[in-house]
């Protein structure tokens, strides 16, 4: 994935520049919110479904079982796989799709949602053509638990060869579920100007309904968040300003139309390109967190905000990083508090750590814990954190070279 698009012979230079200015400081982290001192925690290791030449775990949990998805490669393409822990052990994998077309990329990845009576949905990435960002979303959906999936559909009928990507999956409805995605389709060859736009749709009858814009001017290539409250859905993503501001922006879907795009905290993060590190969100009834990384003045930080009126109104902005966070968030609700997880560079070198804190609204936040350890660039790809049956799991890919070996590793977080 690339750090800008649009900036021509000055990207590679920009690029090392932008490094420097996030990464060659050492920070400190600060805060006014007490540190806790006792959190035990104890994290034990799986055997990991997924093979050698894996990329990409997600994980995503439902009353019934945790589903953990990723890519691995094959002589002949790749294959897009699941498996299901019951709480003592993975079942056998199964296979979702298997293409010689898939776009296999350390930040842009497919997912699962689970919803009641065995039914799935899944949604997965392949090239539209030649291109290097030509390439379409693909989901379907299965009523067995996995066994067998319906043929593929794209949520997008624009019809045009551009990127289109970065999915978030929710439930919506009764029986039905909402996708929100990065989508390319106001893109022009050679323009400076290109713009990414924030898509929604949902599924409903067998076939995805009308599509809807819900921000004309987002950031080009971050993770998009989307959760469902109390009150509607509410999505948070990487917003791009005219002046290249590219804070955090959430859209709510409360009383049957989406708001205007607010800004969820002013970093004021002025950046020529997209830093390829978007938000999570998570909710529980009227219950919001919301987790993402700014590299703002030179000084990369991981902050989170909660609301308790579904994302119409937020507390103040928390900071949970260790002072050299390469971000990747994900966040997660356990009762009253809530547990983030992030990936911190090392000192010198290319290894990192994947790194787990309590977070205790309004009390404070809980020491942070190394969960694994990793590589702290691209091949690493995001760390991704589910609840199942009141305890934390985690995924990541362990690889310390885009060139190297990698396996989707997961492991079970035991907070006393």
């Amino acid at each position: 994935m690339r750090c800008f698009r649009t900036f021509g012979p000055l990207l590679d230079s920009c690029c090392r520049r932008v490094r420097v200015a996030l990464f060659g400081v050492a920070a400190v982290v600060f805060t006014c919110f007490p540190v806790l001192a006792q959190d035990p925690v104890t994290v034990k290791q799986l055997a990991s479904p997924a093979p050698a030449s894996s990329i990409t775990g997600n994980l995503v949990a439902s009353d019934s079982g945790l589903y953990l998805s990723w890519l691995e490669a094959r002589p002949d393409g790749h294959a897009f796989r699941f498996a299901m822990w019951d709480g003592q052990e993975f079942n056998e994998a199964r296979t979702i799709r298997t293409s010689d077309a898939f776009f296999a990329n350390w930040a842009d990845f497919g997912s699962m949602l689970p919803f009641a009576n065995d039914r799935l949905a899944a949604h997965w990435l392949e090239k539209a053509a030649n291109g290097t960002y030509q390439y379409d979303i693909w989901m379907s959906h299965s009523d067995d638990g996995g066994t067998t999936w319906s043929p593929a559909q794209r949520p997008h009928r624009d019809g045009t060869l551009s990127e289109h990507g970065f999915v978030s999956l929710a439930e919506y409805g009764t029986s039905g579920f909402a996708g929100v995605w990065l989508d390319g389709r106001k893109f022009r060859k050679g323009a400076r100007d290109n713009e990414m736009s924030l898509m929604f749709t949902t599924f409903a009858d067998g076939r995805f309904q009308d599509e809807h814009q819900l921000d004309g001017r987002i950031c080009e290539c971050c993770q998009t968040g989307m959760a469902r409250t109390a009150d509607g859905l509410l999505v948070a993503y990487r917003d791009r300003s005219p002046d290249e501001i590219r804070d955090i922006s959430v859209v709510r879907h409360a009383d049957g139309v989406w708001t205007e795009p607010v800004t969820l905290h002013e970093d004021g993060w002025e950046i020529p390109g997209c830093p390829v590190n978007g938000p999570q969100v998570v909710a529980d009834g009227d219950r919001v967190a919301v987790a993402w990384f700014s590299g703002a003045d030179g000084d990369p930080r991981v902050q989170v905000k909660f609301s308790r009126d579904s994302g119409a109104s937020f507390d103040e902005v928390m900071r949970v990083d260790d002072g050299r966070p390469a971000g990747r968030v994900d966040i997660e609700l356990l009762g009253g508090e809530a547990i983030v997880t992030w990936l911190e560079r090392g000192g010198e070198g290319a290894e990192g750590a994947v790194k787990l804190r309590r977070l205790l609204p309004p009390d404070g936040l809980g020491p942070s814990h190394p969960i694994a350890h990793t590589g702290s660039g691209r091949a690493s790809g995001f760390p991704r954190m589910a609840v199942f049956r009141g305890d934390v799991y985690v995924t990541w890919t362990e690889a310390y070279a885009r060139q190297g070996p990698s396996q989707v590793r997961v492991a079970k977080v035991l907070i006393e």
